[in-house]
């Protein structure tokens, strides 16, 4: 089978899996967006869409929604990318002393990840926050931060 076909059967197989999981109801689209996260670990442009037919939303309306929350991401992970919430909650509780600490980490020969800042991971209650892989981990100090980048 060529990439052509396999591109047309997971089309065909998302609409039937939003078919079966998912009423035609504007209420069903983050649910729909969440779906589509953890069954492709981001949001691929055409299964927005495919969504968006699905649900009778206007594209503008779900690319609004999937590019609002952190948890969803357009873009394909990046293997060992490090996440962190630099929202207001997570300032007032240390963010930018780990966000210092994360960059210094970033620039040493010792490590290898990739790191960039969201502005708001979520979990205020228990910030600061970081996220790797798509996990989350909450009151994350500086000697935490080690484990989570190796």
């Amino acid at each position: 089978m060529n990439e052509g076909s396999d591109e047309k059967l997971k089309r065909i197989s998302l609409r039937t899996e939003l078919i079966k999981k998912f009423p035609r109801t504007r209420d069903s689209l983050l649910p729909a967006l969440h779906y589509l996260q953890d069954t492709f670990d981001h949001l691929p442009g055409w299964a927005l869409e495919i969504v968006g037919w699905h649900l009778g939303v206007p594209s503008s309306e779900v690319y609004g929604a999937a590019s609002s929350y952190t948890e969803l991401t357009l873009e394909t992970p990046l293997k060992d990318e490090v996440v962190v919430c630099v929202g207001l909650s997570c300032q007032e509780l240390g963010a930018q002393r780990l966000l210092d600490y994360i960059t210094r980490l970033s620039k040493s020969n010792e490590t290898s990840f990739v790191y960039k800042k969201v502005p708001c991971g979520f979990l205020c209650s228990v910030g600061p926050v970081i996220g790797k892989n798509g996990k989350w981990y909450g009151r994350v100090t500086k000697e935490a931060i080690g484990d989570l980048v190796q």
